[in-house]
């Protein structure tokens, strides 16, 4: 992908649509560990809150490797 303006934005708006899901759902997560006391939705928030930023990552190495012309 190139560094072309209407590109960028696709792929941000992407990432940013596919973080605020994963962050809804481990937010979904917390409230039931925290609030309710579901001991094993610890690991549910946790490992979306992990997508999450596994999701911004794979947007910010997308733009470093169309910077350098790969």
């Amino acid at each position: 992908m190139s560094l072309d303006p209407a590109q960028m934005k696709q792929r941000l708006l992407r990432m940013v649509a596919v973080s605020l899901g994963l962050t809804a759902v481990a937010v979904g997560f917390g409230i039931a560990h925290f609030a309710y006391g579901v001991s094993w939705a610890l690991w549910g928030f946790v490992g979306f809150l992990g997508l999450g930023f596994a999701a911004q990552i794979w947007f910010i190495r997308g733009l470093a490797r169309d910077s350098k012309g790969n």
